[in-house]
């Protein structure tokens, strides 16, 4: 399978540099960010094509450009939810343009009709340049549900994030109910306390199982993408150790998932 890492994974590199250690420690796919507000860090969008062309990194998921405290205006009359909307056309654009497998989204606030019928016409947009909407699993469940309850779409897809799951809501099985949509993944540890974005050595999530999980829907994915931000702990790792564990971690699990199958 492909092994993939977000770009920025939490260390004060170059953009250059970050990808050349990203291909040299053998990783096959990058997840990135579709929001301006991170090309301090990571350049310009259309600039990380280039250097991920650079470096043979294949482009994986892409998220959406957001900011937390907004979500919940998508669910809500208004200019700002139209915004949003627009927002997320503009990122399935972006996804088509640099051929990213899919958009990942955060859905947050209150279901609404309103918040529907945008959902809606995302998704007649994801149709028109065949890149699905992945919702991913953060801390509301209840609205995660709903969704998928409420909408039956071939371009509305599941983002499976472990530490999320970890973090917000442990005992709901996210894999089991909802393997069927899955087609990308954010993948990292923690220790429940919060959502740490670390490596399996420092985190208590149980890996074997979530292989198992994922084995069932091996063929749905492009690779084994893992979201790793070191700058959120207190570890004393350097760049080149977090990427060597990584891929670890990566290879590891691609084990358990393939004695799984056999």
């Amino acid at each position: 399978m492909n092994k993939g890492i977000s770009f920025y994974f939490g260390y004060k590199i170059s953009p250059q540099e970050r990808a050349k250690l990203i291909h040299d420690y053998g990783f096959d796919t990058i997840i990135t960010n579709a929001d301006p507000k991170f090309n301090y860090q990571n350049g310009t969008l259309r600039k990380q094509m280039k250097i991920f062309k650079k470096y043979n990194l294949k482009p994986s998921s892409l998220h959406q450009q957001y900011n937390s405290e907004d979500l919940h205006y998508f669910w809500e009359e208004g200019a700002k939810g139209e915004e949003l909307k627009k927002r997320l056309i503009k990122d399935v654009k972006l996804a088509h343009k640099y051929n990213f497998t899919c958009v990942v989204v955060h859905l947050d606030g209150k279901w609404s009709e309103i918040g529907r019928q945008r959902l809606l016409d995302v998704l007649k947009v994801c149709h028109k340049y065949n890149k699905p909407l992945a919702i991913e699993n953060i801390h509301c469940q209840k609205l995660f549900v709903k969704v998928f309850d409420e909408i039956q779409d071939d371009m509305l897809r599941f983002c499976y994030d472990s530490g999320h799951n970890n973090t917000f809501d442990k005992d709901f099985d996210y894999l089991e109910k909802y393997g069927d949509k899955l087609i990308t993944l954010h993948l990292h540890d923690n220790d429940g306390s919060s959502d740490m974005h670390t490596l399996n050595k420092f985190g208590n999530i149980n890996w074997k199982r979530i292989g198992e999980k994922i084995a069932k829907h091996k063929n749905q994915l492009f690779s084994l993408d893992y979201e790793i931000f070191m700058s959120r702990t207190k570890q004393d790792i350097k760049a080149e150790e977090c990427l060597k564990e990584v891929k670890k971690q990566a290879d590891e699990l691609e084990s358990i998932i393939n004695e799984t199958l056999k």
